[in-house]
């Protein structure tokens, strides 16, 4: 199957790659920078949480 770090490594670029639309993306000129970096690490654990979750399941189903 696969291994256990290309898994996490793409864990890493989808929860990074998130992140960074939600915190910097969709037109959020208005927040100070020190917002969107807060928002950005808010929203990468959100992500990274989520996706280890989903894949939980998914190895525990499969």
């Amino acid at each position: 199957m696969w291994n256990y770090g290309v898994i996490g490594f793409i864990m890493l670029i989808f929860s990074i790659g998130g992140g960074r639309f939600l915190a910097f993306g969709r037109g959020n000129d208005e927040k100070s920078k020190q917002v969107k970096w807060a928002l950005f690490v808010l929203y990468f654990w959100v992500l990274n949480f989520m996706a280890l979750i989903l894949l939980a399941l998914v190895y525990k189903f499969a």
